[in-house]
């Protein structure tokens, strides 16, 4: 067997690979950095992404809850006005014509709300409980 042909040569003491094999691994690493640089600066791009729609999402909810429990509020004012007119001996049909469609309305926007929260109508809100 000729010495020469083998692959990876023993030269005092210490392993040599040749030429080719040295400009083989010399292209491999170029194409895997080719390959891993542009993926891990997608991946990054994604993650910051994913943190900017996690955030606006926590703060979109945080801002419907509110409106949410604004307007429940608003609503369980307008309900005991209504109330007291109702117990009034001297009610103006008007006032109780314009407050039940007051009523109304936050209910429908409270609902919406709520829809979009992804809450029941009847549950109650996470401040009353």
């Amino acid at each position: 067997m000729d010495h020469s042909e083998r692959s990876i040569t023993n030269v005092g003491g210490q392993t040599q690979r040749p030429a080719w094999m040295d400009a083989f691994l010399a292209e491999l690493r170029g194409s895997i950095r080719a390959i891993v640089e542009p993926t891990h600066s997608l991946c990054m791009e994604l993650q910051c992404r994913l943190i900017g729609l996690e955030n606006k999402f926590a703060l979109t909810d945080r801002a419907l809850t509110e409106e949410m429990n604004i307007m429940e509020r608003e609503l369980f004012a307008v309900r005991e006005q209504l109330s007291q007119l109702s117990k009034s001996v001297h009610t103006v049909p008007i006032q109780l014509q314009t407050l039940i469609r007051r009523v109304d309305n936050i209910e429908e926007h409270l609902a919406h709300v709520r829809d979009v929260l992804g809450q029941d109508l009847d549950e109650p809100s996470r401040d009353s409980e």
